[in-house]
């Protein structure tokens, strides 16, 4: 039996283009953050997402929107730990006119 927890992440825009999909689950260990699943991500499956997801100084871009749940997910949230079942949007900003 697993003791991990599988969370859905659904991409957006540019997100969607570096990760090459719209959407997948990833199972983590229980007690894994936000943050800590932004890094999993990014370390073990979709290094090209960092490019956006990351500031160069490590901390969580502001021009990302993330949803968990259906509600904003605010810098208070980032080390909540996730539960299974749990579902993520992330969006990122776009310029245009």
């Amino acid at each position: 039996m697993s003791t991990g927890i599988r969370v859905r992440i659904r991409y957006y825009n540019v997100l969607r283009d570096a990760a090459q999909r719209s959407e997948e689950t990833i199972a983590i260990p229980p007690g894994t953050t936000l943050r800590g699943l932004f890094r999993d991500v990014v370390s073990r499956i979709h290094p090209a997402v960092g490019e956006i997801l990351f500031l160069q100084t490590g901390e969580i871009s502001p021009y990302t929107r993330c949803f968990w749940n259906g509600a904003v997910a605010g810098d208070n949230d980032m080390d909540r730990p996730l539960q299974d079942g749990d579902e993520i949007h992330l969006f990122p900003a776009i310029a245009g006119g």
